[in-house]
């Protein structure tokens, strides 16, 4: 069943605004999985529900462009970058974070000219 206030829409074009919001809803729970520090939203205000929107528009447009650029899916893209990892190393005057050898397919999926390869070091900071 499927329910709007919009009595200017047709049955169809509902359904079809209520599957592409399941599309996008799918993107935003991808988002949310990363390690990107996101908690639960419940929104009753309107610019609150707007800004929601947009964020999820926005992680389905990140999606497709990183599927568009790498011809993959976003699941085999996923998969991919699950592997890259950034390494802590502390010496007596420095903290600096590398990242792991790149190997096979993930090393080839970075060869895309459309993406950057993260640097070999990430970050160096001077400890006091």
């Amino acid at each position: 069943m499927i329910e709007t206030n919009d009595d200017s829409i047709s049955i169809e074009d509902a359904a079809c605004g209520y599957k592409s919001l399941m599309v996008i809803e799918r993107c935003f729970r991808s988002l949310k999985r990363t390690r990107i520090k996101m908690t639960p939203m419940y929104h009753w205000l309107s610019h609150r529900i707007e800004a929601h929107v947009k964020i999820c528009v926005l992680s389905l447009l990140i999606e497709r462009i990183a599927e568009t650029a790498c011809n993959k899916s976003w699941h085999e893209i996923g998969k991919y970058l699950d592997e890259i990892q950034v390494t802590e190393l502390e010496t007596d005057a420095y903290r600096f974070f590398r990242r792991n050898q790149l190997r096979g397919p993930v090393k080839n999926l970075l060869k895309n000219p459309a993406i950057t390869t993260p640097k070999s070091v990430i970050d160096i900071q001077k400890l006091n």
